[in-house]
């Protein structure tokens, strides 16, 4: 589905149609605060500018070294950790942490997509939310380093973020390339300051702010913050 939908969203009412429309379909979405960036995971993008060698470019060796000593290094840091052969089982938590990976993070939620998308969205006119659907799964015991094509790896919630972020990722065997090209994916966006601001209110009062999608005292307080900067009431009803 959401076939119907228009490319711009320009209201709330826009996006709880785009949310209709996909609803019951096999749609995983992801939002972006900065319009018109490649559509890339980190693994693939390259530091350029100033001071930067011109030779550094992506090498498929360093990815793997990097797993594999984040899988020795991490181990401390876990309270659970899941077996040394399930390679994008431990690509996904180097993902979540901020490690660069050939994975980019989705959600199963239109909302949450939403949200990451319009968090500070606007500042440059508009945000934009993404969505792919009919891609092909992988299990956690799979090579992410032999897949052929994109694919969708749904994680077991091994941190506490995981789960109220419904987080899922793509797989890419080609992490330099702009998945944008790919026929498959959607993009809507969110035009303006004052069309991510309504949205984001909007999102808050349904219980989509930091402080449930970042469900720890850093989530909370960023999120208080947040009520304090524009003058929002602090009752408790819309801090949990």
């Amino acid at each position: 589905m959401a076939t119907r939908s228009k490319s711009t969203i320009g209201s709330w009412l826009d996006l709880a149609r785009l949310a209709e429309d996909s609803a019951g379909d096999d749609w995983i979405f992801r939002g972006e605060s900065l319009a018109g960036e490649p559509l890339r995971p980190g693994a693939g993008r390259m530091p350029d500018g100033p001071g930067v060698p011109r030779d550094l470019h992506f090498e498929v060796e360093d990815e793997r070294a990097a797993l594999e000593r984040f899988k020795s290094d991490a181990l401390p840091y876990l309270d659970r950790t899941p077996p040394s052969g399930h390679h994008l089982e431990w690509l996904a938590i180097a993902q979540h942490y901020g490690m660069r990976t050939r994975m980019l993070d989705w959600s199963e939620s239109l909302l949450i997509a939403a949200f990451f998308a319009v968090e500070s969205g606007g500042a440059g006119g508009a945000a934009t939310i993404y969505g792919v659907r009919g891609l092909p799964a992988v299990e956690a015991g799979d090579d992410p380093f032999q897949l052929d094509e994109v694919s969708v790896y749904r994680p077991s919630r091994l941190t506490a973020r995981m789960a109220p972020q419904l987080s899922t990722f793509t797989v890419h065997p080609d992490p330099t390339a702009d998945f944008r090209a790919d026929p498959r994916v959607r993009r809507w966006r969110v035009n303006g300051r004052r069309n991510c601001w309504q949205i984001k209110l909007v999102l808050d009062a349904c219980g989509v702010n930091y402080a449930n999608i970042f469900p720890d005292i850093s989530g909370l307080a960023r999120h208080i913050h947040w009520r304090y900067k524009w003058k929002l009431p602090q009752s408790r009803g819309t801090t949990r």
